[in-house]
């Protein structure tokens, strides 16, 4: 017996909530980080930002292979696990651009989360990474 799989609508429900993603990748030496990250769908990719100066933007700008997870917290379970490659992308420091990224985790409040934006600025270098699927796997807990 298998888990059903997630249809469309739902899959598209589910991250457009305020849950972390999960994007794995490897470093140099081939270990595996898993780097829990806010998301937003945009446009058949997922647009996330971080500091400039981390594992993870390392990792992707040697090898943009990765894969991402987004999966609900409660049960019963849904979610996604997909693979594909993740470019670091600009524009830099862009509060307006993290805000309307990070609106979904304030409650839909663009202001409150370009404020959060300009905060996080504040401690360092921001950059927006890009994943692109090129496959996906998703379960639905819920049916059967």
């Amino acid at each position: 017996m298998q888990v059903p799989p997630l249809n469309d609508k739902d899959l598209k429900d589910l991250q457009s909530k305020p849950v972390v993603a999960k994007i794995a990748t490897a470093s140099r030496k081939g270990e595996i980080r898993i780097t829990p990250i806010w998301f937003g769908d945009e446009d058949g990719s997922l647009l996330m930002s971080t500091f400039e100066n981390t594992g993870l933007v390392r990792n992707l700008k040697r090898d943009p292979k990765c894969s991402v997870l987004i999966d609900s917290l409660e049960w019963p379970y849904i979610g996604v696990h997909y693979w594909g490659r993740a470019t670091v992308e600009g524009p830099e420091n862009d509060a307006a651009a993290i805000g309307r990224l990070f609106a979904k985790y304030f409650k839909g409040d663009a202001q409150a989360a370009t404020e959060y934006g300009s905060k996080l600025i504040g401690w360092g270098k921001r950059v927006f990474v890009r994943f692109r699927p090129q496959r996906k796997t998703t379960w639905d807990f819920r049916e059967g």
